[in-house]
């Protein structure tokens, strides 16, 4: 067996990493489609853009944005304090400014007392409403504003060249793996057929 034989898993190594590295690459690029030798080269990403636009936005809407989602995420105990605080403030100010300062009405037909009692009931109702109102806008919402469509077009519209920084930004290291995975399943396959060989002459 002769010293070449032993460059096998080497170049075996080289072509598993160049090849991955190739593929991981060829997502995004070509990005204009480009005839070499024949054959139409083109990304992957960038050639099936319409269709994950359309696929993307489907998703959205028919597995991400739901209105019973959106309503528990709101409907919390520090939104509806923060909501009760809100309306106490404008009732107050419209208390203060419109109806003890008026002649809409006066304090020998309502005491003061009376009032704050109505103004309490009045907040608590509005506050237990509030999670029913929404839930029903937000269904409203969902139901004519098509969803699936905004998010396709969104998406087709996307720079795919931000979206190529984004993708190596966030998943730097498991694509690095992923070229140098190929590398040792090639160098690995390299040195089973130099054993292979030796086993044949031996």
């Amino acid at each position: 067996m002769t010293g070449w034989v032993w460059m096998t898993p080497f170049v075996g190594a080289l072509i598993g990493w160049l090849t991955n590295y190739l593929a991981i690459k060829m997502l995004f690029r070509p990005r204009q489609p480009k005839f070499i030798f024949g054959l139409l080269l083109q990304g992957v990403i960038p050639r099936r853009q319409r269709d994950l636009a359309l696929k993307i936005g489907e998703v959205v809407e028919e597995e991400l944005l739901k209105s019973e989602d959106i309503l528990n995420a709101i409907d919390t105990e520090e939104l509806r304090g923060h909501l009760a605080v809100v309306i106490e403030t404008r009732l107050d100010r419209f208390l203060r400014e419109k109806v003890f300062r008026g002649d809409f009405l006066s304090e020998r037909i309502l005491s003061r007392e009376a009032v704050q009692r109505v103004k309490r009931a009045l907040v608590s109702e509005l506050v237990n409403l509030f999670p029913l109102e929404v839930e029903a806008a937000i269904k409203q919402l969902v139901e004519k504003v098509n969803i699936r469509k905004i998010v396709a077009d969104r998406v087709e519209q996307f720079d795919f060249e931000r979206l190529e920084r984004i993708v190596y930004r966030v998943a730097n290291t498991e694509l690095f793996w992923v070229e140098i995975s190929g590398g040792i399943l090639g160098f690995l396959i390299g040195m089973l057929q130099v054993l292979f060989l030796r086993a044949m002459q031996g």
